[in-house]
């Protein structure tokens, strides 16, 4: 299974406190082997702080148990919990892991997958992991393919 991702996004909190805003904007793709890319999307306003644009090549996932394909070859509506563990980068040559934990509420085990990539583009600012949990929604047709297309502006 290939995967790719890109994530955008801000925040800051007040010292001392809870409060604080943030923004994120996420994208991420899976090719099944011997399948089509299908391409899911979430906004989030969840666990960042600092600053980040991070963009993966097309990579292949690490995850050693991952011979059953199956739970992740259609994730519309399906809750997730994203972690992302970046370095601080800018422009390229970053790195980053992302986590990808598909939650089920029918009782059967939830399922991890996760990739490497040491050669992102972007920047990344942010301190520690980029963590939230959202429900995946997939692209338009028209966006499911990420081979050739890059969203970083430089």
């Amino acid at each position: 299974m290939n995967g790719k991702f890109v994530f955008g996004g801000e925040g800051a909190k007040v010292p001392g406190t809870d409060f604080g805003i943030s923004f994120a904007l996420f994208k991420l793709w899976f090719k099944p082997t011997g399948l089509d890319w299908k391409g899911y999307t979430t906004a989030s306003n969840q666990g960042l702080l600092g600053a980040a644009i991070i963009e993966t090549p097309i990579v292949d996932f690490v995850t050693p148990d991952l011979e059953d394909e199956e739970p992740f070859m259609n994730l519309h509506n399906s809750s997730v919990e994203v972690n992302i563990t970046p370095t601080l980068f800018a422009i390229d040559g970053g790195t980053a892991t992302i986590r990808i934990t598909k939650r089920n509420n029918d009782g059967t085990p939830n399922r991890q997958i996760s990739f490497f990539s040491d050669e992102c583009k972007g920047f990344s600012a942010s301190i520690g992991d980029i963590h939230f949990t959202a429900t995946l929604l997939q692209l338009p047709d028209n966006e499911n393919d990420p081979t050739g297309v890059s969203f970083v502006p430089f």
